[in-house]
């Protein structure tokens, strides 16, 4: 994926107590039956995203490429088992979904160190705060997983994923 613009990174070190999940969403574990859900999810929160990368591939043109580009990680620097990633629901209807990963040769003492691919809310649910259970609910995955450490960014005029980040315990990288 494209890192051309102004990102802020954020870390979260273990060891620390495995984090609680809300109750209001309901998650399902990618299968191979829900992968057009998935890509759907992503292409859709694409949609008046505030990170300027998601921007630049809402369109016509390029969306398909893009969208595809998400869902296939690169395996060059990423490893990760399918049915980490999940598509979050509430009362039954889909409002986003998340794409925990793990870096290649970033191990130590036995744990991995994970980092967030993909996440996000579809835009008729934004401003409820459900990226707090998305983003909880993926560090869960990942802490579950067994990594040492959590790496992830945010583009710079993402404010409330920068928020989402702040409240849920991760703190600015230096």
């Amino acid at each position: 994926m494209e890192t051309n613009y102004e990102k802020i990174a954020y870390v979260w070190n273990e060891p620390k107590e495995k984090v609680m999940v809300p109750k209001r969403c309901q998650f399902k574990k990618m299968t191979t039956d829900l992968e057009e859900e998935f890509k759907k999810a992503i292409s859709q929160i694409i949609i008046n995203s505030l990170d300027r990368v998601d921007k630049k591939h809402n369109n016509d043109e390029n969306r398909d490429e893009f969208v595809e580009s998400i869902f296939q990680v690169d395996e060059q620097y990423f490893e990760y088992k399918k049915d980490w990633w999940e598509l979050a629901y509430v009362d039954g209807e889909l409002v986003g979904m998340i794409q925990p990963v793990v870096f290649k040769g970033a191990e130590k003492d036995g744990l991995m160190e994970g980092t967030i691919h993909y996440i996000g809310i579809l835009p008729e649910f934004r401003g409820r705060g459900l990226i707090n259970d998305l983003l909880l609910r993926t560090t869960r995955v990942l802490q579950d997983i067994g990594v040492w450490r959590i790496f992830a960014d945010t583009d710079v005029e993402n404010v409330p994923m920068q928020k989402a980040f702040e409240k849920a315990g991760y703190e600015k990288w230096k």
